[in-house]
């Protein structure tokens, strides 16, 4: 991908989120102060807008990363399109995953892109899915896309996280020479860093300008879904299954820690909560802008142990068991730090 094209992809990508900023204040499309917002003014959620405009504009410029992607264009505006409509109406979970659902099925059946083998996890062979690969990937793409989506919670973190992943997948592809995937990431990551632009905290921005929203983040999510399952699965895949998951770590650890926490306490894990990681630091004393990078810092450094054990050929199950131990590390590290009942105060500017 030339340096020219990149460049349109982040200009495209800031001018969409500057002319639409009349057109969200017009509709509606707001986050709006209060509650355990602090901000100040209504914020525009229209990051997921402008990051899909600026990759379609480039994508649909290069004939070859058009015609590779064009399903997953397609179906990623129906994911955007969703996310605006619970942006400005706020959809129930129930309808929201059941689109999502649609998304994922046309995913697997329309591109062929289906987890068909978690990999050699036991030390037994591959694990083959089978006729279980429709249902896995289903429910595997809603869970990317809910993580994502759930980690949307302080200025930039969401995005960052995002675009660590894409940055590790992007090393991977370079490494085995899948220079389609590679093109894409790159476009994606480019339009990303003109929303981070606008809205991570920066010393002469004091507050974000723009928001993903729920269109943004879910728009996020099933791409991500799409890249990661598509590069560690079927003929062409360059990673392995386990591998995704380092690439994934912190928003998949969080969000798996909240499926298992909440509905012990009797809540539901799908309503907001103050018990994400980006809270637990926030109580701990870290102020939203080192929560941020801290947790980006983890991403980056969780990501990178994947990727050396993939280019040194390390056991899955070795790394899948390293995985594990990572997990329940968080588990008992997370529940001493803060209980279902404490209330800490809000720094959070996003919805979750």
């Amino acid at each position: 991908m030339t340096i020219y094209a990149l460049l349109c992809a982040f200009v495209i990508t800031a001018f969409s989120m500057m002319a639409l900023r009349p057109f969200a204040s017009r509709v509606g499309l707001l986050d709006m102060p209060g509650g355990r917002k602090t901000h100040k003014a209504p914020t525009p959620m229209i990051g997921g807008l402008g990051i899909y405009l600026g990759t379609l504009s480039i994508c649909m410029l290069s004939p070859v990363i058009a015609e590779d992607f064009k399903i997953l264009l397609l179906v990623s505006g129906f994911v955007l399109f969703i996310g605006v409509i619970d942006d400005l109406y706020e959809l129930k979970a129930s309808l929201r995953m059941a689109a999502h659902g649609v998304a994922a099925w046309v995913m697997a059946i329309t591109a062929g892109i289906q987890i068909q083998s978690f990999g050699d996890l036991f030390f037994t062979g591959p694990i083959m899915l089978g006729a279980l690969a429709l249902p896995v990937t289903l429910f595997a793409t809603i869970g990317v896309i809910n993580a994502v989506n759930m980690s949307d919670g302080l200025d930039g973190l969401s995005g960052g996280l995002v675009t660590v992943t894409l940055i590790l997948l992007s090393v991977a592809a370079l490494g085995s020479g899948q220079s389609a995937i590679l093109n894409f990431n790159q476009i994606l990551i480019v339009s990303l860093l003109a929303f981070l632009a606008f809205n991570f905290r920066l010393l002469w921005k004091k507050s974000a300008l723009v928001y993903l929203g729920d269109a943004g983040s879910t728009l996020l999510g099933f791409i991500v879904a799409w890249l990661v399952i598509a590069a560690s699965q079927g003929a062409d895949a360059f990673i392995s299954p386990v591998t995704a998951l380092w690439l994934l770590a912190v928003p998949l650890i969080d969000t798996v820690s909240l499926l298992i926490r909440r509905p012990l306490q009797g809540r539901s894990p799908f309503n907001p909560g103050r018990d994400h990681l980006h809270h637990r630091l926030l109580n701990a004393g870290f102020d939203a802008k080192q929560t941020v990078l801290i947790i980006h810092g983890c991403a980056l450094f969780f990501g990178v142990i994947g990727l050396v054990g993939h280019f040194a050929g390390a056991p899955e199950g070795l790394m899948f068991m390293l995985f594990l131990a990572l997990f329940a590390v968080y588990m008992q590290i997370s529940k001493r730090v803060l209980t279902a009942g404490d209330q800490p105060p809000s720094i959070t500017t996003e919805n979750h």
